[in-house]
């Protein structure tokens, strides 16, 4: 895990649009790229991406309304790529829609054993990333959501008092730990301090600050102009 302090938004967006860049183009070989939803579907429109590269979502918000479905945001950035759509096919429930995503991701890479999966990150000021809500209330129900080593996807309920969206369809922390070949985090906001504080701490919960994932992920790159040494 590496950590790129940058003075302004637009020079934290702008080197880590290049560090996703460079990674596109060091290989001809197949690559998956996940983008997060909220800030992080800004680093899109200055992606330059092959043939090579398949493009989806690393978590999906369960909804209709194309201003809220991630995967509906990232298709104004009209990226020019192959797709694993995971917008709601018509009667599909969110359970059925966790298995279908998983189904694809798997095939990918049962189709690409050498390809690259590359995601993007970023970290809510609750501490949570790609979709996973923190659970401080209950270890249990973090660990059967989050933390099953049979699942690269799942779908469920956060509820309201958590997140305004709180039906979700989000890969799991064993994808991001085992799968995952290498993360851009994407984090500016004085607001999400506190929590960017408890990611890097030595000690600390996964239930209690979720993006603490990072931590234990294969290569993890932190693009911030939140100024941590001070925290």
């Amino acid at each position: 895990m590496k950590v790129f302090l940058h003075n302004t938004k637009e020079e934290t967006k702008k080197a880590a649009t290049e560090t996703l860049n460079q990674l596109f183009g060091e290989t001809s070989q197949p690559i998956l790229f996940l983008s997060s939803g909220g800030s992080s579907l800004e680093l899109l429109d200055g992606l330059s991406l092959g043939d090579h590269v398949t493009v989806s979502v690393l978590d999906e918000r369960y909804s209709n309304d194309p201003t809220i479905n991630n995967f509906s945001q990232l298709m104004t950035h009209r990226i020019s790529a192959k797709f694993i759509d995971t917008r709601i096919k018509e009667g599909e429930s969110i359970q059925e829609l966790a298995q279908r995503f998983e189904k694809e991701l798997r095939e990918w890479k049962n189709a690409n054993p050498n390809g690259t999966i590359v995601i993007t990150q970023g970290m809510g000021s609750d501490g949570h990333t790609a979709g996973m809500m923190p659970y401080p209330e209950s270890h249990p129900i973090f660990q059967n959501l989050f933390e099953n080593s049979h699942r690269w996807v799942v779908g469920y309920d956060a509820t309201k008092e958590k997140n305004e969206y709180p039906l979700r369809v989000t890969v799991t922390m064993p994808f991001l730990q085992e799968v995952v070949d290498h993360s851009i985090v994407y984090l500016t906001g004085e607001n999400k301090t506190e929590a960017f504080k408890r990611t890097l701490d030595s000690q600390g919960k996964l239930w209690e600050t979720p993006a603490r994932i990072i931590r234990e992920m294969k290569d993890v790159k932190i693009f911030t102009d939140i100024v941590y040494s001070t925290i």
